[in-house]
């Protein structure tokens, strides 16, 4: 019996210990999902990441989406609003991206025809056409 309290004991505190805190700022890399944390908990354990892989080609919204929903293991594309707290924080989180350029799509349409679009560098933003090409960079829940 004292064998397996002193089992017990040692298993909770690995768990405690392997549970990290995060912040802003902080690279995740857990189970081969890596990113650069841009929003979190207040208890650190749990909130959002942006990848750091680059995503090579500009496309179209409707390719976008399309690319996006082919996303395994709970990456996806940010909405408008997502995006805008990654702009708040964005100096915690730039020095980290080296891979950021130019402007990223979002899933938030504007209208039928228009779409939002947002520059993580520049901190602008604007509803685009749909037609036109820009970059995407997905996101992950953790």
């Amino acid at each position: 019996m004292k064998k397996i309290l002193l089992l017990i004991t040692a298993l909770l505190a690995i768990s405690t210990l392997s549970a990290q805190n995060y912040k802003v700022g902080d690279i995740y890399d857990v189970d081969g999902k890596r990113g650069v944390v841009f929003e979190v908990s207040e208890d650190g354990k749990h909130g959002k990441i942006i990848s750091t892989e680059l995503v090579s080609d500009k496309m179209t919204w409707s390719k976008a989406m399309e690319w996006g929903s082919q996303l395994k293991y709970g990456w996806y594309l940010p909405s408008y609003e997502e995006l805008m707290v990654l702009l708040k924080v964005r100096d915690e989180v730039m020095p980290k991206m080296t891979n950021i350029r130019g402007y990223y799509w979002t899933t938030t349409e504007f209208n039928p025809d228009c779409a939002w679009m947002v520059s993580i560098k520049t901190d602008s933003r604007g509803a685009m056409y749909k037609g036109n090409k820009f970059n995407v960079q997905p996101i992950l829940k953790f």
